[in-house]
């Protein structure tokens, strides 16, 4: 049995060796992997997500189920703003975001049904829907490529609007 926090920086290193780069560089961001058996048996998977003030998850899918409560702070979801306790429950390829952390950030566990869907996102982008393996480093880096471009597109229409 473990006891964490997660006000201890330690709870927020917990992550698979494989998936330690997706920690890398998040800002004032985390993310800390708590796997429900063995990794080879595909388990169900908690992720504890920090986002800092005004941090923004793109709209983005998991091919499982995905059941999130919020933990600390706000989020604006579009449709409302959820608060502690609050919670989303999604099914499988079902598309959401984008979240935008409140001006104190956010803190959610997200169940996934399995792991490996846990880093596997299906984003939307003008292209279509695109699933990256966030597992691997050059996976998340074209990912976050792909949408940092994106967005970047969609500001510019706007400018010119």
């Amino acid at each position: 049995m473990a006891f964490m926090s997660i006000k201890d920086p330690e709870f927020w290193k917990n992550c698979p060796e494989e998936l330690k780069h997706v920690q890398e560089g998040r800002g004032a961001g985390a993310a800390a992997f708590f796997l429900m058996g063995d990794r080879k048996d595909n388990p169900p998977t908690v992720v504890a997500l920090r986002l800092g003030p005004g941090g923004i998850l793109p709209r983005h899918a998991h091919d499982c189920y995905r059941f999130e409560i919020i933990v600390q702070g706000c989020i604006d979801v579009g449709d409302r703003v959820l608060t502690v306790g609050d919670v989303m429950v999604s099914p499988p390829n079902t598309l959401y975001g984008p979240h935008i952390a409140g001006p104190e950030g956010c803190t959610t566990f997200e169940i996934f049904s399995n792991h490996k869907a846990s880093y596997n996102p299906i984003v939307e982008l003008e292209e279509g829907m695109v699933q990256f393996d966030v597992g691997t480093r050059e996976g998340h880096k074209r990912m976050r490529d792909l949408i940092s471009e994106h967005e970047s597109r969609k500001d510019k229409v706007k400018a010119k609007a």
